[in-house]
């Protein structure tokens, strides 16, 4: 397990790496605020440290999605297109260690569940909002 302590321009953040339940790679980010004494930092790993990781690990069990491995057919682009799709990639800063790749799959991968979690939601809302509008139809029907 590592902690790093770093500022990213606003806050002091610590960034917690360590070896998840399956062996795997796993990362976290714990946002202190104003600069951490050392002091808070000690305590911070006595007693809190533990309850992120186990929060951590729970989030990442519920949110478990299966890749999808179908390959989407590639269809021809346009040269000048790609030329810009390619100059644009080269803008955008490269991530830099493995921990922001990881915790941006993470994001990504709670995205999706998030979206599936909507979407099965305002479905049942729906689904119930057709429901009731039946049985007021059926009242209007059977008279008073």
């Amino acid at each position: 397990m590592k902690l790093t302590v770093y500022f990213d321009g606003s806050y002091w953040c610590g960034l917690i790496e360590y070896e998840g339940f399956k062996g795997d790679y796993r990362v976290t980010k714990y946002v202190f605020g104003p600069e951490p004494k050392d002091k808070e930092v000690e305590v911070f790993v006595h007693s809190n440290l533990q309850f992120i990781l186990d929060k951590n690990d729970v989030k990442m069990a519920s949110d478990n999605i299966s890749p999808v491995k179908e390959k989407p057919e590639e269809k021809k682009i346009n040269p000048k297109k790609m030329q810009r799709k390619i100059n644009k990639e080269k803008r955008k800063p490269a991530l830099s260690t493995k921990a922001q790749a990881t915790m941006q799959e993470n994001r990504e991968k709670s995205k999706l569940a998030r979206k599936k979690r909507t979407k099965k939601n305002k479905e049942l809302q729906k689904e119930k909002k057709f429901q009731l509008k039946q049985e007021k139809k059926k009242e209007k029907k059977k008279g008073h």
